[in-house]
C-alpha cells in the first residue's frame, strides 16, 4: 500500500517540524519583528495617505511570501530543494520586508535601493532553482510510483495490470495466451520456506522475461502463476516455444535436490474474442495440463 501524506499548514505544524526547519521559521519572523522596529523607531515617516496603493500592494506581497516559506517548511522536499527554496524565499521576504517599509519611513538610499534589489534578485534565482529542483523531486516520485503500479514488487517483472491494458492495446489478432504456473509450488514453500520460494520466483521470473522477445510479453499474474502474451497465430511455433519454456524451468534447481517443472495453459484468441474469455481457455488448459502429470503445456480448442 501506497503511503499518503496530507500537506497542512496549521500553525500547530511548527512542533512537529524539523528542528532546521523550526529555526528557519523562527529566524524569519525575528528578521521581520526586528526590521520592523528599527525602521518605525529609527527613520522618519512618509504620507501614508500617498502611499497607500503601493503600500497595499507590497504588503499583500510580503503575506505571500511569508505564506510559500511557511509552506515550504511544511513540505516534505529534497534535501537540496528545501535549501535552495528557503534561502531564496528568506532573502526575497527580507527585500519585501524593506520593500513595506519604503511606503512608510525615509529609508537610507543603501536600504530603498541596494539591499531591497540586492535581496529581492538573489531571492528570485534561489528560490527559481529551488523550484527547479522541486520540479525534478516532484518527477522522480512520479516516475517511482509509476513503475510501482505496473512492476512486481518482488520478480521485478511487468504485473497483471500491466499485462492485461498491454494485450488489450495491442494491434495483432489473434494472437496467442500462455498461463504458466510452477508445479508443486506449495511443497517446495513448505518444504524448504518461503524465503526459497521468493528466489525460486525471482529466477524464473528472470529467465523467461529475457525469453519473451520484441512484442511478446511476460508478466507475473499472481502466487506463482505468470501470464505470456505471443503476437502471432502459428501453434506451432507457439508449441515449440512453450517447450523451451519447460526446459528453461528445468535449469533452475530447488536447493540442488530436484529441478523445478512448470504447466502451460495455451490459448489462441479467435475472432474478436475478448481478453478475459482467452484467459479463462488458458486457464482451462492449464487445468488439464496440471491434472494430466504436469511439466507440460496443453494447448485450448476454441
Amino acid at each position: 500500500m501506497i503511503e499518503t501524506v496530507k500537506l497542512t499548514v496549521r500553525l500547530s505544524n511548527f512542533y512537529e517540524m524539523p528542528m532546521p526547519n523550526k529555526v528557519a521559521s523562527v529566524a524569519l519572523l525575528a528578521y521581520i519583528m526586528f526590521f520592523s522596529t528599527y525602521v518605525l523607531a529609527t527613520f522618519p515617516f512618509l504620507q501614508v495617505q500617498n502611499n497607500i496603493y503601493g503600500f497595499t500592494t507590497d504588503f499583500i506581497n510580503l503575506v505571500v511570501l511569508t505564506f510559500l516559506f511557511w509552506m515550504v517548511q511544511c513540505s516534505e522536499l529534497s534535501k537540496k530543494a528545501y535549501i535552495f527554496s528557503t534561502l531564496g524565499l528568506f532573502l526575497w521576504t527580507m527585500g519585501a520586508t524593506a520593500d513595506v517599509f519604503d511606503e512608510l519611513v525615509v529609508q537610507p538610499y543603501w536600504v530603498s535601493v541596494y539591499f531591497e534589489d540586492l535581496c529581492r534578485t538573489l531571492g528570485m534565482l534561489f528560490t527559481s532553482y529551488g523550484l527547479f529542483k522541486t520540479m525534478r523531486f516532484v518527477q522522480s516520485i512520479h516516475n517511482r510510483l509509476a513503475a510501482e503500479l505496473i512492476i512486481d514488487d518482488l520478480t521485478k517483472v511487468h504485473n497483471r495490470r500491466y499485462f492485461y491494458r498491454y494485450v488489450k492495446s495491442a494491434n495483432t489478432t489473434p494472437y496467442v495466451i500462455l498461463i504458466i504456473d510452477i508445479d508443486h509450488f506449495k511443497s517446495i514453500n513448505d518444504e524448504f520456506g518461503h524465503d526459497v520460494g521468493d528466489i525460486i520466483l525471482q529466477q524464473l521470473a528472470t529467465t523467461y522475461n529475457n525469453a519473451f522477445e520484441g512484442n511478446a510479453q511476460f508478466a507475473r499474474l499472481g502466487g506463482e502463476e505468470f501470464g505470456g502474451y505471443l503476437p502471432t497465430s502459428n501453434i506451432e511455433q507457439v508449441s515449440e516455444f512453450c517447450q523451451q519454456l519447460i526446459g528453461l524451468a528445468h535449469t533452475i534447481n530447488v536447493k540442488n535436490t530436484r529441478h523445478l517443472t512448470v504447466s502451460i495453459g495455451v490459448a489462441k484468441q479467435a475472432p474478436y474474442e475478448p481478453l478475459d474469455k482467452v484467459m479463462k481457455r488458458a486457464d482451462q488448459a492449464l487445468y488439464v495440463a496440471k491434472n494430466t502429470g504436469r511439466d507440460r503445456f496443453e494447448i485450448s480448442s476454441t
